[in-house]
């Protein structure tokens, strides 16, 4: 008679649980801007604003989150992930809620400033959370799966943000944020581990650093993102990078002597960390250069409906999600350097395809190349992001996790910024060309450029130095 199987310690039970609880904040991260964009007309044509004071709503929570995801990632090695991770939850509930009974722009854009605060210290801690409470050879696999669940959210924001809107308006929007929040707030508190800081030999926070990275960051992302509306040599542009580039001499010579710097330099010192976060966000600018311009091209060249177009846009997000667990398992048994490399080069002759659509091209191989582009960048950005927290000792999880997401934050901004300049200096060099006939060979300069960048991600990723599956010290 064989012995009864004895139950698993409620640790190791709970333990199990822990990535779904990451998955929950993995899956608002991208939920949350999806279900908001489908909202803005709405919320103009209620509150009587234009279409530039409106974007606010969407760009000061990235913003917001950008400027901050640092502090909360080194707060949290000081401590404990589960306070700050927990405490973001109950702050983008909170905060949801209020967007609800917002009765003017204002307001709406004040709470989504607080918002994004929550965000910041969901998203500086999700990585460093799995990959502390799972053992290294499993570590790949999780990360691939968070990357999927991403990837979902960004399919289920629009869509149910559309249909939310058409039965009951827009405030209710942040009703479905408020229980995604509220979901991850309840599974967080009852199954992560807690931890108190542990990994930190003192607790003296860096308060000028933390003020360099804010005004830095939030001058760097202004800039950026306003570069084609003001001009690229304006006097609110040149301010801004002025205020970005003395706030990163500040941080450089501030880092250096604090006991807990908020951007750890010493971890610049790894080739194999910053060659990673180098194609990460090389991998992040090719994605946004492209993804901005293909709802023009659906719309304004094939003449397709908003709403189609919109379908059409989900080939991407579903070829990640589907080859992020993929590549994630992969990495875990055979490494990083060939999944990663292969799919910046695959992603580089995804873009070469979408170079060359035309008028008259199938819209299935349209869509099939926009299909690959998105499972190329998932083959590549699980086991890049399962390197980078491999690599990292376990008191520096919270700052590389930050990092990394902020890495993400910037390429988005970078790739957007760039290729709308690029395509609109085509446009404009075409002017006596029909609209068609100018947009395809403007957009194609961008897909090229995007395509020679991930090529250069490709070597970034070949020549990381350490060919092993890093594990952390």
């Amino acid at each position: 008679m064989s012995s009864p199987v004895s139950p698993l310690p409620a640790a190791k039970q709970k333990r199990s649980y822990v990535l779904a609880c990451v998955a929950t904040g993995a899956f608002l991260s991208t939920f949350d801007g999806g279900v908001v964009n489908v909202g803005l007309p709405r919320m103009a044509a209620e509150f009587k604003v234009s279409l530039s004071m409106i974007q606010w709503v969407p760009s000061v929570y990235l913003l917001t989150m950008s400027a901050l995801l640092l502090i909360f990632g080194t707060l949290a090695d000081m401590f404990g992930r589960k306070r700050i991770y927990n405490g973001g939850f109950a702050l983008v509930g909170i905060f949801s809620l209020l967007c609800i009974i917002s009765n003017n722009v204002y307001l709406l854009i004040f709470t989504r400033v607080l918002q994004g605060v929550g965000g910041a210290m969901i998203m500086a801690n999700g990585l460093a959370i799995a990959t502390e409470n799972y053992p290294p050879e499993q570590r790949g696999k999780n990360i691939g799966f968070l990357g999927s669940v991403a990837a979902i959210g960004s399919l289920a924001g629009p869509s149910l943000g559309g249909i939310v809107i058409g039965l009951w308006g827009w405030r209710m929007i942040f009703l479905l944020i408020a229980m995604v929040a509220a979901t991850g707030f309840l599974a967080s508190h009852f199954i992560i581990p807690a931890d108190h800081g542990k990994t930190r030999n003192s607790k003296k926070f860096d308060t000028w650093g933390a003020i360099y990275v804010i005004i830095g960051m939030v001058s760097f992302i202004y800039c950026v993102s306003n570069l084609n509306d003001f001009g690229w040599f304006s006097t609110p542009i040149l301010t801004s990078s002025t205020i970005f580039l003395l706030c990163l001499i500040a941080v450089y010579f501030q880092e250096r002597k604090a006991l807990n710097p908020i951007l750890d330099f010493e971890l610049f010192k790894m080739r194999i960390f910053w060659t990673s976060i180098v194609a990460a966000l090389i991998s992040f600018i090719t994605m946004y250069s492209s993804t901005v311009l293909l709802p023009f091209y659906y719309q304004k060249v094939l003449g397709y409906t908003p709403q189609l177009a919109g379908l059409f846009m989900m080939a991407f997000p579903l070829g990640m999600a589907i080859m992020a667990t993929f590549a994630g398992r992969l990495s875990d048994k055979i490494g990083y350097t060939f999944l990663t490399s292969s799919g910046m080069i695959l992603n580089a002759f995804a873009l070469v395809l979408l170079a060359n659509v035309g008028e008259k091209t199938p819209v299935i191989q349209v869509i099939l190349a926009v299909f690959g582009m998105g499972a190329s960048l998932g083959l590549f950005q699980a086991p890049n992001n399962s390197c980078i927290m491999g690599a990292v000792p376990k008191n520096k999880l919270g700052v590389a996790s930050g990092i990394s997401q902020l890495v993400k934050n910037l390429g988005m901004v970078l790739g957007i910024t760039l290729s709308v300049a690029i395509f609109q200096y085509g446009m404009n060099s075409r002017t006596s060309l029909p609209y068609v006939a100018a947009f395809l060979p403007s957009s194609a300069i961008v897909y090229y450029i995007a395509a020679g960048l991930s090529i250069i991600g490709s070597l970034f990723s070949l020549n990381r130095g350490d060919k092993r599956i890093p594990k952390n010290q």
